[in-house]
């Protein structure tokens, strides 16, 4: 995904687990994965309050 997110020029782009868990992990418990989502959605939250970069990817 991160690829089309780049050829669409998309200035923040924050990569995900899989395709099919974007924001999550299924291979985790479920305490786990409930702060892996809000992991993913915290720094989501502060890509927003930068300046966008084209074809910049950012990790958890």
């Amino acid at each position: 995904m991160v690829d089309i997110a780049k050829s669409v020029g998309s200035s923040r782009i924050l990569r995900g687990f899989a395709i099919t868990s974007p924001v999550g992990n299924p291979n985790l418990g479920e305490e786990d994965e409930e702060k892996s989502r809000e992991r993913y959605v915290r720094k989501a939250l502060y890509m927003l309050t930068k300046d966008g970069e084209r074809g910049r990817v950012e990790d958890i």
